[in-house]
């Protein structure tokens, strides 16, 4: 079972306006442009979904959340979405020319591989998948080790090293990768360049780009002290003049401090469908 992510309605103007910032952009452009057939698989409010719709591509969006559904229906009545299941959508096999998804694969306890596979199902031979999710990146592994994100939590922490109670969600055997939060309910996985790249071949997708994404968000989330190198308001990232320099300089190191990573790949124009 998916985790089911809660939306503000209030917020649709600021996602719709993202879409010119967060550089998914470019990508769809140039492996899916216009008038493909997409599919936006996981949209949340339909931000993807309205503003591919306005430019000339042939959209749809698939979100579980009914709530985000019947709001996205009443806000944009034009588009076209549908309430349903990533990991068992309710399209055809071999539909779409292009794929989305974007922080919607980690949602899954038992891992993405159905959500993937799902993606793989629904593409034409020689179709695109563009493929987003959380990244453990350098600072992360490190913090990892020293297991930083537990001890942030000091009440749950110190329950656990004296009661054994909450367990740390990363010795629950039933997760299978990091696992963010550090305590409490499921949230979201975090993979590693490894294994994200190999939760993607497993499909049977072949992969062009793998690259890190949402760069300014990682400083934002992992080296932001007191959120004064950069804040975060109407779905923007605001750094200060050392939060630029910092984020710059850094990023001149591949997934040292991303929040995210981006997949592009493609189905084999000879496929047998899964």
């Amino acid at each position: 079972m998916s985790t089911v992510f809660k939306w503000d309605t209030k917020d649709m103007e600021h996602l719709l306006a993202s879409c010119e910032t967060d550089g998914i952009l470019p990508y769809v452009e140039k492996y899916m442009p216009a008038p493909s057939y997409i599919l936006e698989s996981g949209c949340g409010l339909g931000r993807y979904v309205k503003y591919l719709h306005d430019r000339g591509w042939k959209v749809v969006g698939l979100e579980i959340n009914k709530d985000a559904v019947e709001a996205t229906k009443k806000y944009w009545p034009e588009l076209e979405i549908i309430q349903g299941d990533a990991a068992e959508s309710p399209f055809k096999d071999n539909v779409f020319d292009g794929v989305i998804s974007l922080g919607v694969i980690e949602h899954w306890t038992e891992g993405p591989n159905a959500a993937i596979a799902d993606i793989y199902r629904t593409l034409k031979p020689g179709g695109t998948a563009l493929i987003t999710t959380p990244c453990v990146n350098t600072i992360r592994n490190i913090k990892h080790k020293i297991w930083w994100d537990e001890r942030k939590d000091k009440e749950a922490y110190s329950n656990w090293r004296k009661n054994n109670k909450p367990l740390p969600n990363r010795l629950n055997k039933k997760y299978k990768f990091y696992t963010f939060l550090a305590f409490g309910d499921f949230f979201e996985y975090r993979f590693t360049k490894k294994e994200f790249r190999d939760e993607v071949l497993k499909s049977g997708l072949k992969i062009i780009e793998h690259k890190p994404s949402a760069v300014i968000d990682g400083l934002y989330h992992d080296l932001n002290p007191g959120k004064k190198l950069v804040k975060f308001e109407d779905w923007k990232f605001k750094p200060s003049i050392s939060g630029k320099a910092i984020n710059k300089a850094l990023a001149t190191f591949p997934f040292f401090h991303p929040h995210m990573q981006i997949i592009i790949a493609r189905k084999p124009a000879k496929s047998k469908t899964k």
